[in-house]
């Protein structure tokens, strides 16, 4: 430091103020919200012009959820939207075969064993006139009656397996 020339100091002295003004407008540049903001909307604008599918995604998505919301809410201020206190007859109560859901019966309302012992009549009777019930049970007795068939074939099998290695096991020894 003490051989150096007074024009190399002075040039160190330059390029060291010339970086620290460069670090100034860097930051200044960086700060400049506004300015950073604008570039990105440029980028953004130019982006979606290319390719507006992320675009139209959002939107898309967007609307639905809104609707979903609008639907929701109008749901909400009907009686269908309370599962508390169900409607007694709705679009497709003529549909079902078995009669509509939601009757009053006041044994049914009762509390302790005769409350019970009525929602559990009341419930085997709703599944016996319940057509897709029927259907569902009938289906469980035919596999269970395969079942029992593939299980004596297997053991039928089994044991003409057993008697022929006996035969076999005999007839070598």
């Amino acid at each position: 430091m003490a051989k150096d020339s007074i024009p190399e100091l002075e040039l160190a002295n330059v390029r060291t103020r010339e970086r620290l003004t460069d670090s100034v407008s860097e930051i200044r540049r960086r700060s400049d919200v506004p300015a950073r903001t604008r570039l990105a909307l440029a980028k953004a604008r130019q982006l979606w012009h290319r390719d507006p599918t992320p675009l139209i995604a959002m939107g898309v998505t967007a609307a639905t959820g809104i609707a979903a919301i609008v639907l929701g809410t109008r749901i909400g201020r009907t009686d269908a939207g309370h599962l508390d206190r169900p409607a007694a007859s709705t679009a497709f109560t003529a549909l079902l075969p078995f009669g509509a859901r939601g009757e009053f019966d006041a044994d049914q309302a009762r509390g302790g064993r005769k409350g019970r012992k009525a929602r559990r009549k009341a419930a085997e009777e709703s599944l016996e006139r319940d057509p897709v019930h029927k259907n569902r049970v009938k289906q469980r007795a035919g596999i269970a009656a395969v079942q029992r068939r593939a299980t004596k074939n297997r053991k039928q099998a089994a044991a003409r397996s057993k008697a022929a290695a006996k035969a076999l096991a005999k007839a070598k020894g």
